[in-house]
Protein backbone atom coordinates (compact mmCIF):
# COMPACT_ATOMS: atom_id res chain seq x y z
CA UNK A 1 0.00 0.00 0.00
CA UNK A 2 2.85 2.47 0.61
CA UNK A 3 4.57 1.80 -2.92
CA UNK A 4 7.66 0.11 -3.86
CA UNK A 5 9.84 0.42 -0.43
CA UNK A 6 13.74 0.89 -2.05
CA UNK A 7 14.19 4.10 -0.04
CA UNK A 8 13.94 1.97 2.58
CA UNK A 9 15.70 -1.47 1.67
CA UNK A 10 18.95 1.16 0.39
CA UNK A 11 18.73 2.63 4.16
CA UNK A 12 18.87 -0.38 5.87
CA UNK A 13 21.41 -1.85 3.56
CA UNK A 14 19.00 -5.07 2.23
CA UNK A 15 19.59 -3.33 -1.41
CA UNK A 16 22.86 -2.96 -3.08
CA UNK A 17 24.06 -1.38 -6.64
CA UNK A 18 24.78 -3.88 -9.12
CA UNK A 19 24.63 -2.11 -11.82
CA UNK A 20 24.43 1.45 -12.90
CA UNK A 21 24.24 2.75 -16.72
CA UNK A 22 22.64 5.40 -17.94
CA UNK A 23 18.99 6.50 -16.74
CA UNK A 24 18.60 2.54 -15.44
CA UNK A 25 20.04 1.55 -11.84
CA UNK A 26 19.97 -2.85 -10.56
CA UNK A 27 19.39 -3.17 -6.95
CA UNK A 28 19.92 -6.50 -5.84
CA UNK A 29 17.28 -6.79 -2.47
CA UNK A 30 17.83 -9.16 0.17
CA UNK A 31 15.69 -9.22 2.87
CA UNK A 32 17.43 -11.02 5.82
CA UNK A 33 14.19 -11.65 7.78
CA UNK A 34 12.32 -13.23 4.90
CA UNK A 35 15.59 -15.01 3.59
CA UNK A 36 14.39 -13.99 -0.21
CA UNK A 37 16.14 -11.63 -2.50
CA UNK A 38 15.34 -10.18 -5.55
CA UNK A 39 16.50 -7.64 -8.53
CA UNK A 40 14.46 -4.24 -8.82
CA UNK A 41 15.34 -2.40 -12.14
CA UNK A 42 14.58 1.11 -11.67
CA UNK A 43 14.44 3.21 -15.06
CA UNK A 44 14.16 7.22 -14.95
CA UNK A 45 12.93 9.49 -17.42
CA UNK A 46 15.58 11.89 -18.80
CA UNK A 47 13.51 14.40 -21.32
CA UNK A 48 10.48 15.06 -23.17
CA UNK A 49 11.46 11.87 -25.70
CA UNK A 50 11.63 9.31 -22.79
CA UNK A 51 7.91 10.30 -22.04
CA UNK A 52 6.71 10.44 -25.33
CA UNK A 53 8.59 6.84 -25.36
CA UNK A 54 6.60 5.43 -22.65
CA UNK A 55 2.99 7.23 -23.65
CA UNK A 56 3.58 5.55 -27.04
CA UNK A 57 4.95 2.33 -26.60
CA UNK A 58 5.31 1.85 -22.76
CA UNK A 59 7.83 2.11 -19.46
CA UNK A 60 11.03 -0.22 -19.77
CA UNK A 61 9.55 -1.90 -16.95
CA UNK A 62 6.33 -2.45 -18.56
CA UNK A 63 7.54 -4.21 -21.35
CA UNK A 64 9.94 -6.18 -19.14
CA UNK A 65 6.51 -7.69 -17.57
CA UNK A 66 4.62 -8.57 -20.47
CA UNK A 67 7.74 -9.86 -22.24
CA UNK A 68 8.82 -12.30 -19.20
CA UNK A 69 5.29 -13.21 -18.78
CA UNK A 70 5.51 -14.50 -22.51
CA UNK A 71 8.24 -15.97 -22.40
CA UNK A 72 7.36 -18.03 -19.36
CA UNK A 73 4.23 -18.83 -21.47
CA UNK A 74 6.03 -19.93 -24.39
CA UNK A 75 8.41 -22.21 -22.32
CA UNK A 76 11.41 -20.14 -22.10
CA UNK A 77 13.40 -20.45 -18.80
CA UNK A 78 13.68 -16.48 -17.14
CA UNK A 79 13.62 -14.70 -14.10
CA UNK A 80 10.51 -14.74 -13.21
CA UNK A 81 8.46 -11.45 -12.85
CA UNK A 82 7.23 -10.52 -9.61
CA UNK A 83 6.20 -6.76 -9.81
CA UNK A 84 5.55 -3.60 -11.78
CA UNK A 85 5.45 -0.19 -10.38
CA UNK A 86 5.37 3.26 -12.70
CA UNK A 87 4.82 7.00 -11.34
CA UNK A 88 2.45 8.56 -12.92
CA UNK A 89 2.18 12.46 -12.96
CA UNK A 90 -0.30 14.25 -15.11
CA UNK A 91 -1.16 11.36 -16.80
CA UNK A 92 1.70 10.11 -18.26
CA UNK A 93 4.35 7.51 -16.84
CA UNK A 94 7.94 9.21 -15.17
CA UNK A 95 10.27 6.45 -13.34
CA UNK A 96 9.28 2.73 -13.80
CA UNK A 97 10.45 -0.67 -11.21
CA UNK A 98 10.26 -3.72 -12.56
CA UNK A 99 10.71 -6.50 -9.73
CA UNK A 100 12.02 -10.00 -10.23
CA UNK A 101 12.99 -13.04 -8.50
CA UNK A 102 16.93 -14.11 -8.36
CA UNK A 103 17.90 -17.01 -10.20
CA UNK A 104 19.86 -18.32 -7.13
CA UNK A 105 23.21 -20.33 -7.80
CA UNK A 106 23.57 -18.87 -11.21
CA UNK A 107 26.21 -17.20 -13.33
CA UNK A 108 26.43 -14.76 -16.24
CA UNK A 109 27.71 -17.35 -19.19
CA UNK A 110 30.78 -15.74 -19.56
CA UNK A 111 31.49 -15.73 -15.97
CA UNK A 112 30.31 -19.23 -15.68
CA UNK A 113 32.95 -20.26 -18.04
CA UNK A 114 35.85 -18.41 -16.29
CA UNK A 115 35.12 -19.26 -12.66
CA UNK A 116 33.27 -22.61 -12.48
CA UNK A 117 34.69 -24.30 -15.51
CA UNK A 118 38.19 -22.31 -15.65
CA UNK A 119 38.77 -24.26 -11.57
CA UNK A 120 38.40 -27.67 -13.04
CA UNK A 121 41.06 -29.97 -14.30
CA UNK A 122 41.71 -30.32 -18.15
CA UNK A 123 39.52 -33.89 -18.28
CA UNK A 124 36.82 -32.42 -16.46
CA UNK A 125 36.90 -28.64 -17.95
CA UNK A 126 36.69 -30.84 -21.46
CA UNK A 127 33.87 -32.70 -20.62
CA UNK A 128 32.22 -29.67 -18.87
CA UNK A 129 32.72 -27.57 -22.09
CA UNK A 130 31.32 -29.81 -24.60
CA UNK A 131 28.61 -29.80 -22.45
CA UNK A 132 27.68 -25.86 -21.95
CA UNK A 133 28.25 -25.98 -25.89
CA UNK A 134 25.55 -28.45 -26.50
CA UNK A 135 22.96 -27.18 -24.24
CA UNK A 136 23.49 -23.35 -24.84
CA UNK A 137 22.88 -24.87 -28.65
CA UNK A 138 19.49 -26.08 -27.51
CA UNK A 139 18.24 -23.61 -25.34
CA UNK A 140 18.95 -21.03 -28.50
CA UNK A 141 17.49 -23.32 -31.06
CA UNK A 142 14.65 -23.24 -29.24
CA UNK A 143 14.42 -19.78 -28.09
CA UNK A 144 14.58 -19.10 -32.26
CA UNK A 145 11.76 -21.99 -32.50
CA UNK A 146 9.43 -20.30 -30.14
CA UNK A 147 10.08 -17.24 -31.89
CA UNK A 148 11.80 -15.33 -29.63
CA UNK A 149 14.45 -12.30 -30.90
CA UNK A 150 16.17 -11.20 -28.19
CA UNK A 151 17.76 -7.43 -29.26
CA UNK A 152 20.74 -7.68 -26.87
CA UNK A 153 21.56 -11.10 -27.32
CA UNK A 154 24.85 -11.34 -25.29
CA UNK A 155 26.90 -13.71 -22.96
CA UNK A 156 25.60 -11.62 -19.68
CA UNK A 157 22.19 -12.08 -20.69
CA UNK A 158 22.31 -15.58 -20.44
CA UNK A 159 22.78 -17.01 -17.08
CA UNK A 160 23.83 -21.03 -16.31
CA UNK A 161 23.31 -22.96 -13.17
CA UNK A 162 25.15 -26.08 -12.93
CA UNK A 163 23.74 -28.87 -15.37
CA UNK A 164 23.94 -27.00 -16.77
CA UNK A 165 20.55 -24.87 -17.33
CA UNK A 166 20.21 -21.65 -19.19
CA UNK A 167 18.05 -18.54 -18.59
CA UNK A 168 17.58 -15.36 -20.14
CA UNK A 169 17.20 -12.16 -18.90
CA UNK A 170 16.78 -8.72 -19.84
CA UNK A 171 13.51 -9.06 -21.68
CA UNK A 172 12.97 -5.45 -22.26
CA UNK A 173 14.33 -5.85 -25.83
CA UNK A 174 13.18 -9.30 -26.67
CA UNK A 175 10.23 -9.62 -29.80
CA UNK A 176 7.97 -12.35 -30.48
CA UNK A 177 6.61 -13.73 -33.60
CA UNK A 178 6.59 -16.69 -35.84
CA UNK A 179 9.93 -18.98 -35.72
CA UNK A 180 12.59 -17.07 -36.52
CA UNK A 181 13.59 -17.92 -40.31
CA UNK A 182 17.12 -17.72 -41.48
CA UNK A 183 18.59 -14.15 -41.59
CA UNK A 184 16.55 -13.15 -38.21
CA UNK A 185 18.49 -16.72 -36.58
CA UNK A 186 21.99 -15.54 -38.17
CA UNK A 187 21.53 -12.05 -36.95
CA UNK A 188 21.32 -13.14 -33.26
CA UNK A 189 24.23 -15.75 -34.27
CA UNK A 190 26.12 -13.42 -34.94
CA UNK A 191 26.41 -11.34 -32.07
CA UNK A 192 27.12 -14.76 -29.93
CA UNK A 193 29.66 -15.59 -32.69
CA UNK A 194 32.05 -12.22 -32.48
CA UNK A 195 32.29 -12.18 -28.86
CA UNK A 196 33.28 -15.89 -28.12
CA UNK A 197 35.15 -16.31 -31.53
CA UNK A 198 38.82 -16.11 -29.51
CA UNK A 199 37.55 -17.83 -26.87
CA UNK A 200 36.49 -21.53 -28.55
CA UNK A 201 37.95 -23.58 -30.96
CA UNK A 202 36.79 -24.56 -34.62
CA UNK A 203 35.47 -27.81 -33.49
CA UNK A 204 33.16 -26.08 -30.58
CA UNK A 205 31.74 -23.87 -32.94
CA UNK A 206 31.14 -26.45 -34.98
CA UNK A 207 29.56 -28.86 -32.47
CA UNK A 208 27.53 -25.50 -31.66
CA UNK A 209 26.15 -25.12 -35.04
CA UNK A 210 25.89 -29.35 -35.71
CA UNK A 211 23.58 -29.24 -32.86
CA UNK A 212 21.65 -26.13 -33.22
CA UNK A 213 21.12 -27.17 -36.98
CA UNK A 214 19.70 -30.82 -35.70
CA UNK A 215 16.82 -29.11 -33.59
CA UNK A 216 15.76 -27.06 -36.23
CA UNK A 217 15.33 -29.19 -39.32
CA UNK A 218 12.34 -26.85 -40.82
CA UNK A 219 14.92 -23.98 -40.84
CA UNK A 220 15.66 -23.14 -44.58
CA UNK A 221 19.63 -22.16 -44.08
CA UNK A 222 22.51 -22.44 -46.79
CA UNK A 223 25.38 -25.21 -46.33
CA UNK A 224 27.24 -25.60 -43.83
CA UNK A 225 30.49 -24.00 -45.66
CA UNK A 226 28.87 -21.25 -46.85
CA UNK A 227 27.44 -20.99 -43.11
CA UNK A 228 30.96 -20.74 -41.47
CA UNK A 229 31.79 -17.92 -44.44
CA UNK A 230 29.09 -15.88 -43.55
CA UNK A 231 29.12 -15.96 -39.68
CA UNK A 232 33.30 -15.11 -40.09
CA UNK A 233 32.18 -12.11 -42.28
CA UNK A 234 29.30 -11.27 -40.50
CA UNK A 235 30.65 -11.39 -37.02
CA UNK A 236 34.07 -9.35 -37.77
CA UNK A 237 31.95 -6.38 -39.19
CA UNK A 238 29.70 -6.56 -35.94
CA UNK A 239 32.68 -6.73 -33.96
CA UNK A 240 34.37 -3.49 -35.69
CA UNK A 241 30.98 -1.64 -34.90
CA UNK A 242 31.11 -2.92 -31.38
CA UNK A 243 35.06 -2.13 -31.06
CA UNK A 244 34.02 1.89 -32.26
CA UNK A 245 31.32 1.99 -29.61
CA UNK A 246 33.83 0.68 -26.57
CA UNK A 247 36.26 3.03 -28.06
CA UNK A 248 34.40 5.91 -26.01
CA UNK A 249 34.11 4.08 -22.66
CA UNK A 250 38.12 5.14 -22.17
CA UNK A 251 37.13 8.96 -22.19
CA UNK A 252 34.36 8.28 -19.73
CA UNK A 253 33.56 7.74 -16.10
CA UNK A 254 32.21 3.95 -16.22
CA UNK A 255 33.33 0.76 -14.12
CA UNK A 256 36.74 0.82 -15.92
CA UNK A 257 37.87 3.88 -16.21
CA UNK A 258 37.38 7.79 -14.09
CA UNK A 259 37.77 11.28 -15.60
CA UNK A 260 38.42 13.99 -13.17
CA UNK A 261 39.49 17.52 -13.54
CA UNK A 262 42.19 19.50 -11.04
CA UNK A 263 43.47 22.47 -10.26
CA UNK A 264 47.24 22.76 -10.30
CA UNK A 265 48.53 23.16 -6.78
CA UNK A 266 51.38 25.27 -7.66
CA UNK A 267 49.77 28.47 -9.44
CA UNK A 268 46.64 30.37 -8.96
CA UNK A 269 43.31 28.63 -9.51
CA UNK A 270 41.89 31.61 -11.36
CA UNK A 271 44.16 30.83 -14.64
CA UNK A 272 42.45 28.48 -16.79
CA UNK A 273 45.66 27.07 -17.83
CA UNK A 274 46.09 25.59 -14.55
CA UNK A 275 43.47 23.53 -14.48
CA UNK A 276 43.97 19.88 -15.29
CA UNK A 277 41.98 16.96 -17.35
CA UNK A 278 43.16 13.40 -15.82
CA UNK A 279 41.92 10.26 -16.89
CA UNK A 280 42.71 6.83 -15.35
CA UNK A 281 41.90 3.15 -14.69
CA UNK A 282 39.89 2.36 -11.70
CA UNK A 283 42.91 0.61 -10.34
CA UNK A 284 44.63 3.82 -9.92
CA UNK A 285 43.34 4.61 -6.00
CA UNK A 286 42.55 8.69 -6.35
CA UNK A 287 44.58 9.57 -3.34
CA UNK A 288 47.53 8.20 -4.85
CA UNK A 289 46.78 10.21 -8.21
CA UNK A 290 46.21 13.49 -6.32
CA UNK A 291 49.36 13.14 -4.61
CA UNK A 292 51.20 12.61 -8.21
CA UNK A 293 49.42 15.79 -9.46
CA UNK A 294 50.39 17.79 -6.68
CA UNK A 295 53.50 17.61 -9.07
CA UNK A 296 53.70 15.86 -11.75
CA UNK A 297 57.45 16.34 -12.45
CA UNK A 298 58.14 15.25 -9.19
CA UNK A 299 58.11 11.84 -10.24
CA UNK A 300 60.46 12.17 -13.04
CA UNK A 301 62.91 14.14 -10.85
CA UNK A 302 63.01 11.04 -8.74
CA UNK A 303 63.75 8.66 -11.17
CA UNK A 304 65.92 10.45 -13.29
CA UNK A 305 68.75 7.69 -12.44
CA UNK A 306 66.39 4.97 -14.53
CA UNK A 307 66.07 6.91 -17.95
CA UNK A 308 64.40 5.16 -20.68
CA UNK A 309 64.63 8.40 -23.46
CA UNK A 310 65.70 11.81 -22.45
CA UNK A 311 64.70 14.55 -25.33
CA UNK A 312 63.69 18.01 -26.07
CA UNK A 313 60.38 17.30 -26.57
CA UNK A 314 59.79 14.14 -24.51
CA UNK A 315 61.21 12.53 -21.68
CA UNK A 316 60.55 8.72 -20.35
CA UNK A 317 61.84 7.31 -16.84
CA UNK A 318 60.57 4.18 -15.07
CA UNK A 319 59.11 4.78 -12.40
CA UNK A 320 56.82 3.05 -9.59
CA UNK A 321 53.10 3.73 -8.85
CA UNK A 322 50.77 2.40 -5.97
CA UNK A 323 47.30 0.86 -7.14
CA UNK A 324 44.99 -1.52 -5.80
CA UNK A 325 46.38 -4.50 -6.50
CA UNK A 326 50.16 -2.94 -5.30
CA UNK A 327 53.12 -1.82 -6.46
CA UNK A 328 53.19 -1.61 -10.17
CA UNK A 329 55.92 -0.68 -12.53
CA UNK A 330 54.94 2.20 -15.10
CA UNK A 331 57.09 3.82 -17.88
CA UNK A 332 56.22 7.46 -17.12
CA UNK A 333 56.80 10.04 -19.93
CA UNK A 334 56.17 13.84 -20.36
CA UNK A 335 55.06 15.51 -23.38
CA UNK A 336 55.33 18.77 -24.67
CA UNK A 337 55.53 21.23 -27.74
CA UNK A 338 59.26 21.05 -29.73
CA UNK A 339 58.50 24.59 -30.55
CA UNK A 340 56.08 27.86 -31.04
CA UNK A 341 54.24 26.50 -33.85
CA UNK A 342 53.96 22.59 -32.19
CA UNK A 343 52.44 24.69 -29.51
CA UNK A 344 49.89 26.95 -31.40
CA UNK A 345 48.55 23.73 -32.89
CA UNK A 346 48.19 22.17 -29.33
CA UNK A 347 45.82 24.62 -28.61
CA UNK A 348 43.31 23.25 -31.38
CA UNK A 349 43.95 19.41 -31.05
CA UNK A 350 44.33 17.10 -28.14
CA UNK A 351 47.89 15.68 -26.76
CA UNK A 352 50.13 13.20 -27.77
CA UNK A 353 50.28 11.62 -24.49
CA UNK A 354 46.17 11.82 -25.22
CA UNK A 355 46.09 9.93 -27.90
CA UNK A 356 48.08 7.53 -26.79
CA UNK A 357 46.20 6.81 -24.04
CA UNK A 358 43.44 6.52 -26.16
CA UNK A 359 44.89 4.24 -28.75
CA UNK A 360 46.52 1.89 -26.42
CA UNK A 361 42.83 1.15 -24.88
CA UNK A 362 41.51 0.89 -28.61
CA UNK A 363 44.14 -1.71 -28.85
CA UNK A 364 43.99 -3.49 -25.70
CA UNK A 365 40.17 -3.70 -26.25
CA UNK A 366 40.95 -5.40 -29.86
CA UNK A 367 42.85 -8.28 -28.26
CA UNK A 368 46.16 -6.46 -29.68
CA UNK A 369 49.09 -6.59 -27.02
CA UNK A 370 50.30 -3.32 -26.49
CA UNK A 371 51.24 -1.91 -22.84
CA UNK A 372 48.54 -0.95 -21.01
CA UNK A 373 48.30 3.10 -20.01
CA UNK A 374 47.38 3.32 -16.57
CA UNK A 375 47.12 7.41 -16.03
CA UNK A 376 47.34 10.82 -18.81
CA UNK A 377 46.48 14.06 -17.82
CA UNK A 378 46.63 17.28 -19.88
CA UNK A 379 45.96 20.91 -19.62
CA UNK A 380 42.46 21.88 -20.27
CA UNK A 381 41.59 25.17 -21.52
CA UNK A 382 42.37 27.71 -24.07
CA UNK A 383 45.53 29.37 -23.01
CA UNK A 384 47.42 31.68 -25.64
CA UNK A 385 50.52 32.34 -23.22
CA UNK A 386 51.76 28.67 -23.79
CA UNK A 387 52.57 29.87 -27.28
CA UNK A 388 55.16 32.10 -25.65
CA UNK A 389 57.20 29.78 -23.55
CA UNK A 390 56.05 26.29 -25.09
CA UNK A 391 58.19 24.28 -22.44
CA UNK A 392 56.70 25.36 -19.51
CA UNK A 393 52.96 25.35 -20.44
CA UNK A 394 50.90 22.53 -21.60
CA UNK A 395 53.01 19.72 -20.54
CA UNK A 396 51.09 16.29 -20.63
CA UNK A 397 51.73 13.16 -19.03
CA UNK A 398 51.41 9.62 -19.61
CA UNK A 399 51.51 6.78 -17.13
CA UNK A 400 52.17 3.36 -19.18
CA UNK A 401 52.25 -0.50 -17.60
CA UNK A 402 56.05 -1.31 -17.64
CA UNK A 403 56.90 -5.03 -19.65
CA UNK A 404 59.36 -6.59 -17.28
CA UNK A 405 61.66 -8.81 -19.23
CA UNK A 406 61.06 -6.88 -22.67
CA UNK A 407 63.28 -6.17 -25.15
CA UNK A 408 62.50 -4.81 -28.73
CA UNK A 409 62.99 -6.78 -31.69
CA UNK A 410 66.59 -5.86 -32.70
CA UNK A 411 68.06 -5.99 -29.15
CA UNK A 412 66.39 -9.70 -28.96
CA UNK A 413 67.50 -10.41 -32.51
CA UNK A 414 71.46 -9.55 -31.90
CA UNK A 415 71.11 -11.27 -28.56
CA UNK A 416 70.65 -14.47 -30.59
CA UNK A 417 73.94 -14.73 -31.62
CA UNK A 418 74.73 -16.34 -28.06
CA UNK A 419 72.34 -19.57 -28.97
CA UNK A 420 73.44 -22.66 -31.10
CA UNK A 421 72.18 -22.38 -34.29
CA UNK A 422 68.99 -25.22 -34.33
CA UNK A 423 67.93 -23.23 -31.17
CA UNK A 424 67.95 -19.74 -32.96
CA UNK A 425 66.17 -21.29 -35.85
CA UNK A 426 63.59 -22.19 -32.81
CA UNK A 427 63.33 -19.02 -31.33
CA UNK A 428 63.10 -17.18 -34.25
CA UNK A 429 60.42 -19.31 -35.62
CA UNK A 430 58.16 -18.19 -32.67
CA UNK A 431 58.90 -15.23 -32.52
CA UNK A 432 57.56 -14.88 -36.53
CA UNK A 433 54.63 -16.65 -35.69
CA UNK A 434 53.93 -14.65 -32.58
CA UNK A 435 54.58 -11.39 -34.24
CA UNK A 436 52.54 -12.81 -38.11
CA UNK A 437 49.68 -13.12 -35.63
CA UNK A 438 49.68 -9.65 -33.74
CA UNK A 439 49.92 -8.25 -37.22
CA UNK A 440 47.48 -9.98 -38.53
CA UNK A 441 45.17 -9.33 -35.85
CA UNK A 442 45.80 -5.51 -36.32
CA UNK A 443 45.39 -5.20 -40.28
CA UNK A 444 42.29 -7.54 -39.95
CA UNK A 445 40.77 -4.89 -37.31
CA UNK A 446 41.83 -2.30 -40.06
CA UNK A 447 44.33 -0.96 -37.83
CA UNK A 448 48.02 0.40 -39.15
CA UNK A 449 50.65 1.62 -37.23
CA UNK A 450 52.42 3.74 -39.52
CA UNK A 451 55.90 3.22 -38.13
CA UNK A 452 56.03 -0.39 -38.04
CA UNK A 453 59.75 -1.09 -37.37
CA UNK A 454 61.77 -3.00 -35.38
CA UNK A 455 62.67 -0.72 -32.20
CA UNK A 456 58.76 -0.33 -32.15
CA UNK A 457 58.20 -4.36 -31.04
CA UNK A 458 58.53 -5.48 -27.55
CA UNK A 459 59.45 -9.24 -27.53
CA UNK A 460 58.60 -11.05 -24.25
CA UNK A 461 60.27 -14.76 -23.07
CA UNK A 462 59.52 -16.57 -19.72
CA UNK A 463 61.98 -18.68 -18.07
CA UNK A 464 59.66 -22.06 -19.08
CA UNK A 465 61.58 -24.04 -21.06
CA UNK A 466 61.30 -21.85 -24.18
CA UNK A 467 57.53 -23.08 -25.12
CA UNK A 468 55.34 -21.32 -27.40
CA UNK A 469 53.07 -19.67 -24.97
CA UNK A 470 56.38 -18.52 -23.46
CA UNK A 471 57.23 -15.99 -26.14
CA UNK A 472 54.64 -13.17 -26.75
CA UNK A 473 55.10 -9.61 -28.78
CA UNK A 474 53.35 -6.44 -28.15
CA UNK A 475 53.88 -2.77 -30.27
CA UNK A 476 54.65 0.28 -28.97
CA UNK A 477 55.15 3.98 -29.62
CA UNK A 478 51.22 4.59 -30.88
CA UNK A 479 51.45 8.19 -32.50
CA UNK A 480 51.25 6.34 -35.99
CA UNK A 481 48.24 4.31 -35.23
CA UNK A 482 45.11 4.92 -37.10
CA UNK A 483 41.67 3.11 -37.23
CA UNK A 484 40.57 2.99 -40.47
CA UNK A 485 36.67 1.92 -41.40
CA UNK A 486 38.16 0.03 -44.10
CA UNK A 487 42.25 -0.09 -44.40
CA UNK A 488 43.72 0.82 -47.22
CA UNK A 489 45.84 -1.70 -49.38
CA UNK A 490 49.24 0.16 -49.47
CA UNK A 491 48.84 1.19 -45.55
CA UNK A 492 48.65 -2.73 -45.12
CA UNK A 493 51.75 -2.95 -47.85
CA UNK A 494 53.68 0.15 -46.04
CA UNK A 495 53.39 -1.46 -42.37
CA UNK A 496 54.57 -4.77 -43.64
CA UNK A 497 57.51 -3.00 -45.85
CA UNK A 498 58.48 -1.31 -43.10
CA UNK A 499 59.28 -4.18 -40.71
CA UNK A 500 60.94 -6.09 -43.39
CA UNK A 501 62.93 -3.41 -44.03
CA UNK A 502 64.19 -3.63 -39.87
CA UNK A 503 64.35 -7.81 -40.63
CA UNK A 504 66.50 -6.54 -43.58
CA UNK A 505 69.56 -5.82 -41.02
CA UNK A 506 69.91 -9.51 -39.69
CA UNK A 507 71.35 -11.28 -42.69
CA UNK A 508 70.16 -14.74 -41.16
CA UNK A 509 66.35 -13.71 -41.15
CA UNK A 510 65.98 -15.56 -44.47
CA UNK A 511 62.34 -16.65 -46.63
CA UNK A 512 62.11 -19.54 -44.03
CA UNK A 513 61.06 -17.18 -41.01
CA UNK A 514 58.94 -14.57 -43.66
CA UNK A 515 57.01 -17.71 -44.90
CA UNK A 516 56.49 -18.30 -41.15
CA UNK A 517 55.39 -15.01 -40.55
CA UNK A 518 53.27 -14.80 -43.38
CA UNK A 519 51.46 -17.48 -42.66
CA UNK A 520 50.59 -16.78 -39.32
CA UNK A 521 49.36 -13.19 -40.58
CA UNK A 522 46.99 -14.79 -43.14
CA UNK A 523 45.43 -16.97 -40.73
CA UNK A 524 43.87 -13.77 -38.86
CA UNK A 525 41.89 -12.71 -42.36
CA UNK A 526 38.39 -14.87 -43.59
CA UNK A 527 40.07 -17.60 -45.53
CA UNK A 528 40.67 -16.34 -49.45
CA UNK A 529 40.82 -12.82 -48.54
CA UNK A 530 44.80 -12.31 -48.49
CA UNK A 531 46.60 -13.42 -51.31
CA UNK A 532 50.06 -14.73 -49.97
CA UNK A 533 51.84 -14.01 -52.98
CA UNK A 534 50.67 -11.07 -54.18
CA UNK A 535 51.70 -9.38 -50.27
CA UNK A 536 55.20 -11.04 -50.63
CA UNK A 537 55.55 -9.16 -54.06
CA UNK A 538 54.79 -6.45 -52.89
CA UNK A 539 56.21 -5.88 -49.55
CA UNK A 540 59.45 -7.34 -51.43
CA UNK A 541 59.06 -4.26 -53.88
CA UNK A 542 58.43 -1.67 -51.23
CA UNK A 543 61.18 -2.53 -48.80
CA UNK A 544 63.69 -3.01 -51.31
CA UNK A 545 63.13 0.84 -52.24
CA UNK A 546 63.30 1.35 -48.40
CA UNK A 547 66.77 -0.55 -48.32
CA UNK A 548 68.00 0.71 -51.40
CA UNK A 549 67.46 4.63 -50.57
CA UNK A 550 68.61 3.63 -47.25
CA UNK A 551 72.15 2.41 -48.14
CA UNK A 552 72.58 5.89 -50.61
CA UNK A 553 72.11 8.13 -47.76
CA UNK A 554 74.74 5.66 -46.02
CA UNK A 555 72.02 4.81 -43.36
CA UNK A 556 72.57 2.29 -40.99
CA UNK A 557 70.00 -0.89 -42.39
CA UNK A 558 67.32 -1.08 -39.15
Amino acid sequence: PDGLLLKRWIASGEAQVVRRRGRRTVYRVALSRQDRSFFVKYDRYGSLADLLRNLIRGSAARREWWNAREALRRGVSTALPVALCEEIRAGVVRDSFYVSEEIRDAWTLDQFVVHVLGALQSEEKARQRRQVVEGLAKFVANLHEVGLEHGDFHAGNILVQTGPRFFLVDMSAARFGQPLNWPASRANLTVLCAEWFDRTTFVERWRFWRAYKSLRPDLVAPDDKEVVEQFDLLRRDYSRRIDRRRDRRAMRTNRDFYVLKKTRANAPSTKRQNNLRVHAIRDFPPDELDELLACPDALLWENLDRPVKLGHSSVMVRATLRLDHGPQAVSYKRFRAKNRWKAFLNLFRSSRALRGWRLGHALISRGIATPRPIMVCEPSGLNPSAIVQPWQERAAYLATEWIDGARNLHIWAWSLKEQTRQERFRLAALCAGSLGRLLGRMHARQISHGDLKGSNVLVVEHDDGYKASSLKTLLIDLDGVRIHKRLPHHRQVADLARLATSAAGHAWAGNTLRMRFLRAYESEFPRGTVCRKDIWRAVAKKSGKQIAKKQQRGDAVL
